[in-house]
């Protein structure tokens, strides 16, 4: 019988999040790609402070010498330490890089390792920094193991300081080719910040949240506009939001947008807020009858306020900063959290209704209409 290898990769972590030396993510053996005797870990890092004695990046395995694979950074200077299990010796692979982490800057990271090519790879930045050969290839084997893996603290030392994203594992050796893939498409995300032009594409619909213009009947002195989500291809005039603060906060624009914080946004063209409000008096939308989600002139206030989280279905929430491409979910905030919500239901224009619909648990950000990923938007 024909035997095929699959290649399999799983983001453990989008990020960024912010960790100091005591945290700690661990994911189990049995929730990653299945190895055989190759895999390959790249991520994104910018480290804060260093440390005078050895600080893990990340460990996989139950104890100390147990170790395929591991990263951790070197006293003082934190240059990469890359290590691995072999059957002669608990505690082989590349002692130390000349290349050294500069603090409070992003550096892509990629380690490859193969026990048929009997090598480890290290990358930073793209390019190649290091190697380590397995002399004795007929008899020396790499040991993998069946443990967790740890990012941050684990086993016996501690964490860096800093920030962590896009932690991807692999169960095939990464070429050359492939990680400099890796590199690139993960510098293309910048960051979202204060005053960012954005556009929100709901991402089981793949429709941009827009408006037409049309006016809730609210009488005349409350001029709302509906909201809705409409065409695949961006309307620059309808779809474009800039990302504000709320009122008190002190945010200045070019400010990173902390995840798990309240935020608002300014509809590009008219001005007006991202807003929602109570189903009191029959305020709901036409068709699902839910609470409804309306652009509304003035200075963005309490109905205005969105709390912004990473979409997770399978963790609890992230922390760190929000960069260009991540999957978000909003949750209005004087409602109890209701979620902006869309799905396939059609409006008399073939536009998709939009509404808040849950109650702001965990649970509730796990629903497949929630999601939206926010793009930035260049004029």
């Amino acid at each position: 019988m024909m035997k095929f290898a699959v290649k399999e990769w799983a983001e453990l972590i989008s990020g960024p999040i912010s960790m100091k030396e005591q945290d700690q993510r661990i994911f189990k053996h049995a929730d990653l790609p299945a190895v055989k005797d190759k895999l390959s870990i790249t991520l994104r890092l910018k480290i804060h402070k260093h440390f005078s004695d050895w600080s893990t990046v990340f460990h996989k395995g139950t104890e100390h010498s147990i170790r395929t694979p591991i990263i951790q950074l070197t006293p003082n200077k934190s240059s990469l330490h890359a290590r691995f299990t072999g059957n002669w010796g608990s505690n082989v692979g590349i002692g130390e890089l000349d290349d050294v982490l500069t603090l409070n800057k992003w550096h892509h990271i990629a380690y490859t390792l193969s026990d048929p090519e009997k090598r480890l790879d290290i990358y930073l930045d793209g390019e190649w920094a290091g190697f380590y050969c397995i002399e004795k290839v007929k008899t020396n084997k790499v040991v993998f193991n069946d443990g967790p893996l740890h990012i941050g603290r684990a086993i016996y030392h501690h964490g860096f300081n800093g920030e962590i994203s896009n932690v991807r594992y692999f169960n095939w050796r990464l070429s050359p080719e492939e990680v400099m893939e890796d590199f690139i498409n993960e510098f293309q995300r910048k960051p979202i910040v204060y005053g960012s032009k954005i556009a929100l594409i709901h991402l089981s619909t793949g429709k941009y949240l827009s408006t037409k213009g049309i006016k809730y009947d609210f009488g005349p002195n409350n001029q709302q506009y509906m909201i809705i989500c409409n065409g695949q291809e961006i309307d620059t005039e309808n779809d474009v939001w800039t990302l504000i603060g709320t009122s008190g906060k002190g945010i200045n624009e070019g400010d990173p947008v902390s995840l798990n914080n309240i935020i608002g946004f300014k509809h590009k063209s008219t001005g007006y807020c991202l807003h929602s409000h109570n189903t009191n008096n029959g305020k709901v939308t036409p068709i699902s009858k839910q609470q409804q989600v309306t652009l509304r002139p003035g200075e963005i206030g309490v109905d205005d306020e969105w709390l912004i989280r990473r979409y997770n279905p399978t963790t609890s929430y992230d922390t760190g900063h929000l960069m260009n491409g991540d999957i978000i979910g909003l949750f209005h905030n004087k409602t109890n959290k209701s979620a902006l919500y869309s799905h396939a239901v059609l409006l008399g224009d073939g536009s998709q209704e939009v509404s808040c619909s849950g109650d702001g648990s965990e649970s509730n950000n796990k629903v497949s209409n929630i999601p939206f990923q926010m793009q930035l938007f260049s004029d």
